[in-house]
């Protein structure tokens, strides 16, 4: 098939925000078919290609790979500058509001950036399906105009909540723009489960995946008797979790090492302030899986609001002791359940504490072969299936 996949965030962002559908879009070109990944540029650099240079770069393209159009921003300054903090304070939230409830999004200017390539697309790629992810509403309505263009089908993917990213008085009114899309996926069954709250519909869950690299055993962490190393992993989310998960890590009759894998490096100072901490800072996968195996468990703070965090599996595949706080899911503790993994879902800093204790220096290897359900490519074939 040729496919078109949009996500606002640029392949080379380093947020979780690039990861889903960027990898998704290599799976799928893994399998045969040929991709366009629509984004925004990269932090204002310039546009790979101009409109006009696109036809012949589509030609030349080696399709075992995902073809980027990094589409820069274009007009739309008033949004752009009223995302970016511009403003009296009171006036901020009404003009967005108005925007979103005038424009169908916040981020008109790329949706305008965008506009000037789709024609061309349409002319010189034919794509017969349409994948969007809502990281903002633009995102699906590019898909949309473009599905609509070429006389194809466009699915609206959602990796974010609708009820958490679109101002409440909205978060009905917005729907009706999008009742064309010909399904819906969705990160998870929570997700799905927001899609039939506001749209009435059922959605597929397409789950983010894990790196080939995980399905391997990782080698058995060092002997705790050498000293206990922890790490922690991702973003920090609501202060009021962290410094109960601090506390747990203080009332514990142990000093650890931990070890902070996340890009919010000062406030992990500030919270872990006498204890013994060390921070990469924001690493790629491969790195992440070389600190666990330095280290004899791992932990992460659960953002409630995002619903589900596709970093679960990652960490589950680690073959250490996972430690979350605040409480998970039933969602995730049924997928830590099924992999056989040695899962806590913490309220409070005893809980954590008491995990630690009755977990750390234990190994209970996960199921390999459930494992693999979770990879980009097994991922890849539910999405496929939506998209014929």
């Amino acid at each position: 098939m040729r496919l078109v996949f949009v996500n606002h965030c640029h392949p080379r962002t380093p947020h979780v925000c690039a990861t889903r559908v960027a990898r998704m879009a290599e799976a799928c070109a893994r399998a045969g078919h040929q991709v366009v990944l629509l984004t925004e540029t990269l932090g204002g650099h310039p546009a790979r290609l101009s409109p006009g240079e696109l036809p012949t770069a589509l030609d030349r393209h080696d399709w075992t790979q995902p073809f980027l159009l990094d589409c820069p921003p274009q007009d739309g300054a008033l949004g752009a500058a009223l995302r970016q903090g511009w403003g009296p304070r009171l006036l901020r939230r009404p003009l967005l509001a108005a925007i979103y409830a005038l424009r169908g999004g916040l981020f008109t200017d790329w949706r305008h950036g965008a506009s000037l390539y789709l024609p061309l697309l349409v002319r010189h790629f034919h794509p017969q399906a349409c994948w969007a992810t809502f990281g903002n509403t633009d995102a699906w309505i590019i898909a949309q105009r473009l599905a609509r263009l070429a006389g194809g089908k466009w699915i609206a993917d959602l990796k974010d909540p609708w009820s958490v990213f679109i101002p409440a008085l909205l978060r009905r009114v917005l729907t009706w723009r999008f009742t064309d899309a010909a399904a819906f996926t969705a990160l998870s069954e929570q997700h799905g489960a927001e899609v039939k709250t506001w749209f009435g519909r059922p959605a597929t869950t397409v789950y983010s995946g894990i790196d080939e690299g995980f399905l391997p055993p990782p080698p058995p962490p060092p002997s705790p008797a050498d000293g206990i190393r922890l790490l922690l992993v991702g973003g920090l989310y609501a202060q009021e979790h962290l410094d109960l998960l601090a506390e747990g890590l203080r009332r514990w009759g142990h000093r650890p090492t931990l070890v902070y894998a996340g890009s919010e490096s000062a406030k992990a100072r500030a919270a872990f302030a006498g204890l013994v901490l060390e921070t990469p800072g924001y690493v790629d996968l491969p790195h992440l899986r070389a600190l666990a195996a330095g280290c004899h468990a791992t932990l992460y703070v659960r953002n409630s609001r995002a619903l589900y965090q596709h970093k679960l599996v990652e960490l589950l595949a680690l073959d250490r002791p996972t430690i979350c706080l605040p409480q998970e899911a039933p969602e995730a503790l049924a997928i830590a359940s099924r992999l056989g993994a040695d899962f806590r879902s913490c309220a409070d800093a005893a809980q954590l504490s008491r995990a630690l204790t009755e977990m750390v220096g234990r190994i209970t290897p996960i199921d390999r072969t459930e494992l693999a359900r979770y990879t980009w490519d097994a991922q890849a074939q539910q999405l496929l299936e939506v998209l014929v």
